[in-house]
């Protein structure tokens, strides 16, 4: 089984890409593949509401994705590209930084979304004092209405009768309300900025992580590379030996036969590959050969 299929495995492509319009640009990308797609396209700034989700949400608009062979080759270009400033060796550090930007920006984000939580509440409590004095003027003027209509029924003079009706409290009130309003959607526009600020600090944890475990394949195929010479090397010697009056065994004629691994081994690799992406988030130190 190769990599291609290891990473089906661990992170299926099932993820798409939208805009606020609903209309698909990419689909049958992996978690990783959206995420490194997504900062590039919120950069660019050319997509209205652009967010990453999976393809089983509801569309609501018409599909015009990027086929899934092309999208999977057009993501791993981007991926490619956004690892272009991670220098080799440094992977570790990257993710070390990129862990302690995605700290900032959640905090970030939370108290953004707690401020425009207070906003809301100081909305809806001034609205309500809206409410009130409104109701209170309509009282006003229907009790005005009713001394109106015994007045005239009774020919007392009108302009005696009549109440005076005061709105400056409920005018008051309405410029209040209307300031909190104007200041939930002021916070709103922040916590959006804050959102979008996070979404690019999670994708470049995820990044950095991906880097540090192909850093870490890297090193295993060039042990894999050895370990195939010093095979090929061996096994030439034991085959050979047959020519110098050594007798073929069946013990040398199985460790001829070229290794080979199970699915079960495959999928148990797969599932250690996943906790490793896991545990890189608390122990950015953390070396596969750790993780059970």
């Amino acid at each position: 089984m190769g990599d291609s299929q290891i990473s089906a495995l661990m992170s299926p492509a099932v993820w798409r890409i939208v805009d606020a319009a609903g209309t698909v640009h990419h689909s049958h990308l992996t978690a990783a593949q959206a995420d490194a797609f997504l900062p590039l396209m919120l950069a660019a700034g050319h997509f209205a509401g652009i967010r990453s989700e999976r393809m089983d949400a509801p569309a609501i608009a018409e599909n015009t994705a990027t086929p899934p062979i092309a999208a999977a080759m057009m993501a791993e270009a981007a991926i490619s590209k956004a690892m272009m400033d991670i220098e080799p060796g440094a992977e570790r550090s990257a993710l070390i930084d990129a862990l302690a930007a995605h700290k900032r920006a959640s905090e970030c984000v939370d108290r953004a979304a707690d401020v425009v939580r207070r906003a809301k509440e100081m909305h809806e409590a001034r609205q309500h004092e809206v409410d009130v004095l409104t109701a209170a003027r309509e009282n006003d003027i229907r009790a005005g209405a009713a001394n109106l209509v015994d007045a005239l029924k009774s020919g007392t003079a009108v302009f005696r009768s009549d109440r005076p009706i005061d709105s400056r409290a409920l005018l008051d009130a309405e410029t209040r309300r209307d300031a909190a309003r104007e200041a939930v959607d002021m916070l709103d526009a922040e916590h959006q900025a804050a959102d979008v600020a996070h979404k690019k600090a999670e994708s470049a944890v995820r990044l950095a992580i991906m880097a540090v475990k192909r850093y870490a394949v890297r090193g295993m195929v060039e042990r894999l590379k050895d370990i195939k010479r010093e095979y090929s090397a061996l096994a030439a010697t034991v085959e050979a030996a047959k020519y110098s009056d050594v007798p073929a065994t069946p013990e040398a004629s199985a460790a001829l036969q070229s290794p080979a691994y199970s699915g079960e081994a495959t999928t148990s690799a797969a599932g250690r590959w996943r906790r490793y992406t896991e545990l890189l988030r608390d122990n950015p130190a953390l070396e596969l050969e750790d993780v059970e």
